[in-house]
């Protein structure tokens, strides 16, 4: 997708939308253009099941926190968790885990949703590993097809395996992006690898030594409630530590035909995602995602993905995009989720997306949909 050919699209669309509107937006052409925005504003490569959604919001029930108000602003409020051809774009998970973390109010909920986690979340990805025939095949193939979960694992961070005498050790690699994110996402990791071998082999994980490459966080005494080993912070690397021996461990759901068929799926996947993906559009349009409110510079941005504003600055204009237009979209796109599926004040919903005054706001939006915030609202 090439932002740029859509600009040029929308120009049009919207000189013909604005003819007849000047009491208002009509209502068919305000939801096409927000669609149009919307599209422009949502990393267009990745995508997540629905299944995980679904287990998302049944997870939060535990924190009494019910499906509307998890929703609230993702895009997501009336899509139905039980489509099972339905998915979510990687913007909107990390909305999604962003109201979680907030609503929650629980500092150490990456450790408790990777621990709970159940493994149909994976879909063929986790029936492929479930099918292996030793736990050292399952880790090989996991590493392998990362990337096809369409989540943090594979794209912000990678894992994969060495061993060193009679210790294997599981590698989490971090990648620039994620921001104040990163810590849910290595520890929902870390409960997750636990988890899943729990599900994988019916047995518990031989643990010998977690090491995090960060400081003791605040609820770092929750660590002990996950896991069953010395906790190293401040280590060099994050790393996962446990008996080599256990590699060895037959699964009691191995089937080789059943493997072949859901590694097939696995592979055409990756496939898919390899022929699509644009990493470093995603990788921006996280990080504007992230600081929406408060609002992220070029250089700001390109320093937290490890390259040069100018490098980042061609790299655009090569895709024939501009950091500004970027930054408009996700703007945009979050305002139209707003005023579509909440009751809060334009004034509020400007702050919310960006804007220091509610005039800005509705200046850009009347430019971007013909007509003002209210008049979108009123025909929602």
């Amino acid at each position: 997708m090439e932002f740029g050919r859509h600009r040029e699209q929308d120009a049009g669309g919207l000189s013909e939308e604005r003819q007849g509107l000047s009491g208002g937006c009509a209502a068919r052409r305000s939801r096409e253009s927000q669609r149009r925005v919307l599209a422009r504003f949502t990393p267009e490569a990745v995508v997540i099941s629905m299944s995980y959604l679904a287990w998302v919001c049944e997870f939060m029930k535990s924190y009494e926190v019910d499906r509307r108000r998890l929703l609230l602003g993702t895009g997501l409020e009336d899509s139905d968790p039980c489509d099972l051809a339905g998915e979510m774009t990687e913007a909107q998970h990390l909305l999604l885990i962003r109201n979680a973390m907030q609503l929650s109010g629980d500092p150490s909920l990456g450790l408790a949703m990777g621990f709970n986690r159940h493994i149909s979340t994976l879909q063929s990805y986790g029936f492929a590993i479930m099918c292996c025939e030793t736990y050292g095949e399952a880790i090989r193939v996991g590493c392998e097809y990362q990337g096809t979960l369409g989540r943090f694992s594979g794209r912000f961070l990678q894992l994969s395996m060495h061993q060193e005498g009679s210790e294997a050790v599981m590698d989490i690699e971090t990648r620039p992006g994620l921001g104040e994110m990163t810590t849910f996402a290595v520890e929902e990791m870390l409960g997750s690898i636990v988890a899943s071998t729990r599900w994988v082999t019916g047995k518990t994980l031989p643990l010998r030594e977690i090491r995090c490459a960060y400081p003791p966080p605040p609820h770092q005494a929750a660590y002990a409630r996950y896991f069953s080993c010395p906790i190293l912070f401040g280590a060099l690397r994050t790393q996962v530590r446990f008996d080599a021996a256990f590699l060895h461990t037959r699964l009691p759901m191995a089937n080789a035909s059943a493997a072949r068929v859901h590694l097939e799926h696995c592979k055409r996947r990756a496939d898919d995602v390899d022929s699509i993906q644009d990493e470093l559009l995603a990788r921006v349009r996280t990080q504007i995602v992230g600081a929406v409110a408060t609002g992220l510079g070029l250089e700001a941005c390109a320093s937290s993905l490890a390259i040069s504003p100018r490098t980042l600055r061609r790299k655009l204009q090569q895709r024939g995009l501009t950091y500004q237009a970027l930054v408009n979209d996700v703007r945009l796109g979050l305002a139209c989720s707003y005023l579509e599926k909440t009751d809060l004040p334009v004034e509020v919903i400007a702050e919310r997306v960006g804007f220091k005054e509610p005039t800005s706001f509705s200046r850009a939006f009347k430019r971007s949909f013909g007509c003002s915030p209210r008049s979108f609202r009123q025909n929602r």
